[in-house]
């Protein structure tokens, strides 16, 4: 068989597999009975064999015609999704992108992003909200976005997880902080001063709680701040003390104004990705921002 099949063909082909009925079919298709008899006739010519048999009043699939289903059936799907993907790419000359995206991210990683994402999209509606991961597989699974920007979820399968970078939480203070200055910071000195925690997912909590487990502490936890530059204004006024990914301090932490200290052997780590879900694969825009994301990282490394 050297022909090209018709998509029009399959589709009857399909729906007759399905009806058993050359009656049935024609209806749902909106065609005659004679013209889905010639269809079938001239698709039966075209691959060489037989595709049904008649068993009573209605038709049956042969071995061939369940060989062709299961293909036929690919087929028409990938067309319906290329049909779509060519929509969502030409309605009204716009489309928009939903995107969730942890504070962090949005403040310290993905405005460079965003900004040239516009450039190549321009036409492309941005709509992006602010949201912790507890909060991001559920807007992902109710429609409400299109892609998370965020830490990896411990959701199951339904969701696709695809890694940017991996980065330690530390624990730092001010440079001013009592304890800067001794090495080692020992854990019973930890307790004696306020700890004010970016509010974050589970996850990363609680890396924190084990940390607060493992070394004894009893912490005096004055707050979660969902804002950076906030936590990082209060250690600045006071003797903190917090946990920051290091990528997000590290202009302070080379002009020293912040200062690490250890946490021992298990380092506090999280990887921070790009969240979807699963059934829908990245459409153009969405995989060309997940390329920007990785331009991106590249100028972190």
């Amino acid at each position: 068989m050297n022909e090209t099949l018709d998509s029009r063909q399959l589709k009857a082909f399909v729906v007759l597999a399905k009806t058993g009925s050359h009656t049935e079919t024609a209806k749902r298709l909106y065609v005659t009975h004679s013209a889905i008899s010639h269809a079938m006739r001239t698709l039966e010519e075209q691959v060489g064999c037989r595709l049904f048999a008649k068993l009573r009043k209605k038709v049956v699939l042969t071995e061939a015609g369940e060989a062709l289903l299961y293909h036929a059936n690919r087929v028409l799907a990938e067309m319906q999704q290329a049909c779509l993907t060519l929509t969502e790419l030409n309605q009204w000359g716009s489309r928009q992108l939903r995107l969730a995206a942890n504070a962090i991210l949005l403040s310290k990683f993905l405005a460079p992003v965003l900004l040239k994402f516009h450039e190549e999209f321009p036409r492309v509606s941005l709509h992006v909200q602010t949201c912790g991961l507890s909060k991001v597989t559920g807007r992902l699974e109710n429609n409400r976005v299109d892609i998370a920007l965020s830490a990896k979820p411990s959701a199951g399968d339904q969701f696709e997880f695809v890694p940017l970078f991996a980065d330690r939480f530390h624990l730092v203070v001010s440079a001013a902080h009592p304890l800067a200055a001794k090495p080692g910071a020992p854990r019973g000195e930890l307790a004696k001063y306020p700890f004010v925690l970016l509010y974050g997912s589970g996850h990363e909590r609680k890396q924190v709680d084990d940390f607060f487990s493992r070394s004894g502490i009893t912490p005096n936890i004055i707050g979660e701040i969902e804002n950076l530059d906030v936590v990082k204004a209060m250690l600045a006024r006071a003797p903190f003390m917090s946990f920051l990914p290091g990528w997000v301090m590290a202009s302070e932490i080379e002009n020293r104004s912040l200062v690490t200290l250890p946490v021992g052997r298990k380092p506090l780590e999280q990887t921070w990705g790009l969240v979807h879900s699963r059934n829908r694969p990245l459409n153009h825009a969405e995989s060309t921002l997940l390329k920007l994301c990785r331009k991106q990282v590249a100028k972190f490394a």
